[in-house]
């Protein structure tokens, strides 16, 4: 049978295997809040200068906070990443579908996450119980070793 001690041991590592895990998941949650962040300012983006029509002008980051005038001459196509440097062309509307799509999926992926997240935080709440009552545990033994030694 194992000690104590082996039982604290093992129950202290779970839990902290546990608590990586959900730092793992909210840092992805993090990545994917940025991402559908990015997705809805290009579909604003796009929805404004729809709105004021072609020949709009714009500011263009090129890095370090410094910008360079532009002026946007067709809105009627939109060049769209589908991953691994490629790049499609698609009309406005489609290449919308596309980013709203995305953010759709990120969402859901969050979501997902955030349950992950529940379920690992109970039980991490399980084990810091059983975690607190071993360590009492261990505590009266060895208080109670000490005094039949005295």
């Amino acid at each position: 049978m194992a000690s104590l001690e082996e039982h604290l041991s093992r129950a202290v590592t779970e839990l902290q295997a546990l608590e990586r895990v959900i730092s793992d998941l909210q840092s992805r949650i993090t990545t994917l809040r940025v991402l559908m962040n990015e997705y809805d300012g290009a579909i604003s983006l796009l929805d404004e200068l729809k709105e004021r029509g072609e020949l709009t002008e714009v500011l263009i980051p090129i890095g370090g906070g410094n910008f360079i005038h532009a002026e946007v001459k067709r809105l009627d196509i939109v060049e769209v990443s589908i991953g691994a440097g490629i790049i499609l062309r698609k009309s406005l509307e489609d290449g919308k579908k596309i980013m709203e799509r995305r953010k759709e999926s990120l969402s859901k992926a969050i979501e997902l996450y955030e349950n992950q997240i529940i379920q690992y935080a109970q039980k991490a709440d399980e084990l810091r119980r059983i975690v607190n009552a071993l360590a009492a545990r261990l505590k009266e033994e060895q208080a109670k070793s000490q005094e039949s030694k005295s």
